[in-house]
């Protein structure tokens, strides 16, 4: 039986202190810790924007994707993503670590005495006994087949996909964002066309009225003119309800609620130039710079790395333990009660599990590896389209241009011929009907090619 002495007491004690020198300076050494969840290129806080940054100024775009890189709720859950991935590096990171614990316990047991045969006993049974223990122990893994390299490197990669994934749901916002902004130009654009055909419409029941009184026309013409302004002014009352709408989403786009005034401030805009777009260069920027394709790159390198990890498992590992303690039969145990030592472990056979387990990580990362390049040829004809939409988006606003200055002529000269009796008031109506036309199609087209402008910002993965 092994009795207590001052010499053993300090053998134990310096064993426990060596092992924890061992351990914890090979665990300050495993990998860094992550950097910190952030959304790249986010230029403001969660929070610094909102209601008051709309107040009593009109938004310009800069100024509007500000406010939703502070107040939109997607973002925030993007971040807390991050964050919650940046925790999973955490987790894979505590088994560079020692295990350290607090034991103690209370049991109370009789024992079967078992001696040689002839020996006699007076008793078959150890009585009743109680045993109390308290102890400290500490556990390190020396070596593990390359295990929490392969899990933290998982991790890590699953770290990198989140921010990925995050930047973008930034992008997606900001392009919404400027979806937005762009509809209430248009939407206000559109109505100030209207109102500019109202005006037109009064003014020609007015020239109308008087030609009538000079009897020059019937009163079939002014008829006409009261038609043709009544439906103008319909046309503004719809007008003016799009452009509620728009703010509503505008609103809604930023985060902030649909119901608050804000005001925008109208971009000027020259006239595009449709070949002034490189196709191939947005394709270059896409290919290096889409958020998506980094993930997804991430995630592969992560099924690796799993994979890794699933095969060291398999492998041999050492593992150190040591504890220091006490116990005796009171309540109060006073006999020291230590061990330290090594642990070898070996896994044999499976029933081929790790045969399995390693091919089935081969082939989900595999996976990966075959929906990243679908999703590559994705990104490639999404930049094709929005390049082609780009570049018929630019004709058509100068096609626009064109159009409505002929018929702004159109209207012009019909007037003056109604005006000296050598036209007819349907004249003056079908030109003005061809104005209304030239002002809507014109409308469409700013508004499309300022859309197509932001989306090849977004294929390439530039906002």
């Amino acid at each position: 039986m092994f009795e207590p002495s001052p010499r053993n007491s300090l053998l134990c004690r310096s064993l426990f202190a060596a092992l924890l020198l061992v351990t914890i300076p090979a665990a300050a050494s495993g990998p860094a810790s992550p950097p910190a969840a952030d959304l790249s290129r986010t230029p403001v806080p969660v929070g610094a924007a909102g209601p008051a940054a709309t107040a009593g100024k009109p938004l310009d775009l800069d100024a509007a994707v500000r406010i939703a890189l502070a107040e939109n709720p997607l973002l925030r859950a993007a971040a807390e993503g991050v964050a919650a991935a940046g925790e999973t590096v955490g987790i894979a990171r505590a088994a560079y670590y020692p295990e350290v614990g607090l034991d103690s316990r209370y049991r109370r047991f009789d024992t079967h005495v078992f001696l040689p045969a002839g020996v006699p006993a007076t008793e078959t049974t150890l009585g009743a006994t109680d045993d109390w223990s308290a102890g400290f122990k500490v556990g390190y893994s020396l070596y593990d087949s390359g295990v929490r390299r392969a899990e933290t490197a998982t991790a890590k990669a699953g770290l990198a996909a989140s921010r990925e994934d995050a930047q973008r749901v930034r992008q997606d916002v900001v392009f919404g964002v400027h979806e937005a902004f762009y509809r209430v130009v248009s939407a206000e654009a559109a109505r100030s066309a209207v109102a500019a055909r109202v005006d037109r419409a009064r003014d020609h029941l007015r020239l109308a009225e008087t030609l009538k009184d000079a009897g020059a026309v019937p009163q079939a013409d002014v008829l006409r003119a009261r038609v043709e302004l009544a439906d103008s002014e319909l046309a503004m009352v719809r007008a003016e309800g799009e452009v509620k709408t728009a703010y509503g989403d505008f609103n809604t786009a930023m985060g902030l609620p649909a119901a608050l005034p804000v005001t925008v401030e109208h971009p000027t805009m020259e006239v595009p130039n449709p070949g002034a777009h490189d196709p191939e260069e947005s394709l270059t920027r896409a290919l290096r710079q889409r958020p998506e394709l980094a993930a997804a790159r991430e995630r592969i390198a992560a099924a690796k790395h799993q994979k890794e990890a699933i095969a060291g498992s398999y492998g041999p590992r050492i593992r150190a333990e040591a504890s220091l303690g006490v116990r005796d039969e009171v309540a109060l145990p006073e006999d020291e009660d230590w061990s330290i030592g090594v642990a070898l472990q070996l896994p044999i056979f499976s029933g081929f599990a790790k045969t399995h387990r390693v091919e089935r990580a081969s082939l989900e990362a595999k996976i990966l590896e075959a929906e990243a390049e679908a999703l590559a040829n994705r990104v490639g004809q999404e930049v094709w389209a929005a390049a082609s939409e780009l570049a018929s988006a630019a004709e058509a606003v100068r096609r626009s241009a064109e159009l409505k200055a002929e018929a702004e002529q159109s209207v012009a000269f019909t007037r003056a011929r109604y005006e000296a009796g050598a036209g007819t008031i349907n004249d003056l109506l079908d030109a003005e009907s061809t104005l209304t036309q030239a002002d809507s199609t014109e409308v469409a087209s700013v508004l499309g090619y300022r859309l197509a402008t932001a989306l090849v910002l977004r294929v390439q993965g530039d906002l």
